[in-house]
C-alpha cells in the first residue's frame, strides 16, 4: 500500500486523536496502543521526560529610554529586595519669547499618568524634584541610555509632593521653587536665553526621584505629555488680570532626552549573589526557583542538556512536530499588587548569555510565551513557551545545543513586573519540555 504524505497525516490526525503521555522507559510499549495508526505508517506520541536546566542571571545593563515612559517609585519585595526607579528628563520652551509686561507668578511640573503601576497604589508616595547639574546626554561610547545611567543633580529640592496616586485621573502636579522659576522666566523675557544651547547653560533638565524610605509603588508617566508650566499675569491699572501660562515641553528627537535609572538592592534575598551577565545562579541554589524582573535586567535561562537523547527514539526515525516549555507559577509569590505580565518574549542566547536572536516560529513571527490560567482556582498557572523552532534547530545545528532561552516580559525595559518560576526540580511542579513527536515505521 502506498504511504499517505506525511504532512497531511500529521495535520489531520493530530487534530483528532489523543496523545500518549509516557516515560522514556515506557516509550516503546506505548507505540503499539492508541498511537498506532492502522491506516498509515505514522505514530504520534507526547514525551515530557527530557530534562531542562534552569538558572537566573542579570544583564549588566539594559536600554532605558526605548518607550515613552518615565518610571518613578520605590517598594520592597521579599524576593527581589528594594526596587527603585528614578526618572530623568529635559524640557524646552514652546518658544523663546515672553512679553516684557508679563509678571511671573509660579511654576509647576505636571506629570501625566500613562496607566502603568506596580505594587501598592494605596500606599502614600513622595516625589522629589532636583535640577540636573550636567547635560542630559549619554556617553559617546554608548548607543543610548541604560538602566544604570545617571546624571549628576543638585542636592537642593526644587519641589516635593506626598500623595496617593489615582491612576484613573489625569496627572499629578508638583509646585516648584519660585526663585528657580523666576530666574528662568526673567532670562527668557530679557533675551538672555534665545535657543537650546543658551538654555542649557541655565537649565539642563530635572531628576524625578521617589522618597528615600518609600515602600509604595512604581508609577508610569507619559513623557510626551509631561511639562513645566510658568504661570504669569499682566498688571494693568494696579489690577491683576487672569493668570496665563507659558510651557516647557518634552521635545521628541532622534536622541532621547529622558531615561529611567532602575535599580534593586537585593541584600538578604536569594538573589544577593547575582553578579554580571555570565554569572548564573542555578535553580538548585535559589530554593528550586528562578526569577525574571523587568527594568533591572534579571532573567531566567533555560537549557535542554538531554535533548540529543531524542536520537534514540525509534532509531532517529521521526521528527519533532511541536514543542512547548511549561513552567509553573505558584500563586504564593503573587498577589493583585505584584501581578504577572501576560505576554513574555523569548530570546535565544549563546553560552556567554549574549543575545543571538529573538525566537520566532516557522513563519518568522515572534514566539510569545503566555500565561495559562485555565485552572487558576487550583493554583494551576503556567508560563507556556512555544519553542518548536528552537528544538528543531538544536537537532539540526550542533551549536544550538550550547544555546539557551531567556524571557523578557512585554515592556521589559520600562516596566517592573517580576516572575518567580518553578525550577526543574521543584517538588511542587518540575518545569518540563513537552514534545509532540511523530515516528515513521518504514
Amino acid at each position: 500500500m502506498q504511504s499517505i504524505p506525511r504532512f497531511l497525516i500529521i495535520f489531520g490526525l493530530l487534530c483528532l486523536l489523543p496523545f500518549i503521555s509516557c516515560t522514556h522507559d515506557g516509550l516503546y510499549d506505548a507505540l503499539g496502543t492508541s498511537g498506532d495508526f492502522t491506516q498509515s505508517n505514522i505514530k504520534v506520541i507526547q514525551i515530557d521526560t527530557f530534562s531542562v536546566k534552569m538558572s537566573t542571571f542579570k544583564y549588566d545593563s539594559i536600554a532605558s529610554s526605548t518607550d515613552s515612559r518615565l518610571l518613578v517609585g520605590r517598594y520592597n519585595d521579599p524576593y527581589f529586595g528594594t526596587v527603585k526607579s528614578t526618572g530623568y528628563i529635559n524640557f524646552i520652551p514652546s518658544q523663546y519669547y515672553i512679553d516684557s509686561d508679563a509678571v511671573f507668578d509660579s511654576i509647576v511640573l505636571n506629570l501625566q499618568y500613562d496607566g502603568f503601576y506596580y505594587n501598592d497604589t494605596l500606599a502614600t508616595k513622595t516625589i522629589n524634584i532636583h535640577q540636573l547639574t550636567k547635560t542630559l546626554r549619554y556617553k559617546s561610547t554608548d548607543n543610548g541610555f541604560y538602566n544604570t545611567s545617571s546624571i549628576a543633580a543638585s542636592d537642593e529640592v526644587l519641589g516635593t509632593k506626598t500623595f496617593i496616586p489615582y491612576i484613573s485621573k489625569d496627572s499629578v502636579t508638583v509646585r516648584l521653587n519660585d526663585s528657580f522659576g523666576q530666574n528662568l522666566f526673567n532670562k527668557i523675557q530679557h533675551d538672555d536665553i534665545n535657543d537650546a544651547d543658551e538654555l542649557n547653560d541655565y537649565f539642563k533638565g530635572l531628576q524625578i526621584a521617589p522618597g528615600d524610605t518609600e515602600d509604595a509603588s512604581l508609577i508610569g508617566f507619559n513623557v510626551s505629555k509631561c511639562y513645566l508650566r510658568f504661570y504669569y499675569s499682566f498688571d494693568e491699572d494696579g489690577t491683576d488680570d487672569e493668570s496665563e501660562y507659558y510651557d516647557f515641553v518634552y521635545y521628541n528627537t532622534t536622541t532621547p532626552k529622558f531615561f529611567n535609572h532602575i535599580e534593586s538592592d537585593r541584600a538578604g534575598t536569594m538573589l544577593s549573589a547575582l553578579g554580571g551577565t555570565e554569572d548564573e545562579l542555578p535553580s538548585s541554589t535559589t530554593n528550586n526557583l528562578t526569577f525574571v524582573q523587568s527594568g533591572t535586567g534579571i532573567t531566567t535561562k533555560v537549557m535542554f542538556p538531554s535533548l540529543k537523547n531524542i536520537y534514540t527514539v525509534n532509531d532517529d526515525n521521526g521528527e519533532v512536530y511541536k514543542a512547548n516549555l511549561k513552567i509553573k507559577l505558584n500563586k504564593a509569590y503573587y498577589d493583585k499588587k505584584r501581578y504577572v505580565s501576560d505576554s513574555v518574549y523569548v530570546y535565544i542566547v549563546d553560552q556567554n548569555n549574549d543575545i543571538v536572536s529573538q525566537l520566532t516560529d516557522d513563519a518568522g513571527n515572534s514566539a510569545v510565551a503566555y500565561i495559562d490560567k485555565t485552572d487558576i482556582e487550583n493554583n494551576e498557572v503556567y508560563l507556556v513557551a512555544p519553542v518548536t523552532t528552537f528544538i528543531k534547530r538544536s537537532l539540526l545545528y550542533s551549536q544550538y545545543l550550547k544555546y539557551g532561552l531567556v524571557f523578557f516580559p512585554k515592556g521589559y525595559t520600562s516596566r517592573a513586573e517580576r516572575m518567580v518560576l518553578n525550577g526543574e526540580n521543584n517538588s511542587n511542579y518540575k518545569s518540563r519540555l513537552q514534545l509532540t513527536y511523530t515516528i515513521y515505521d518504514e
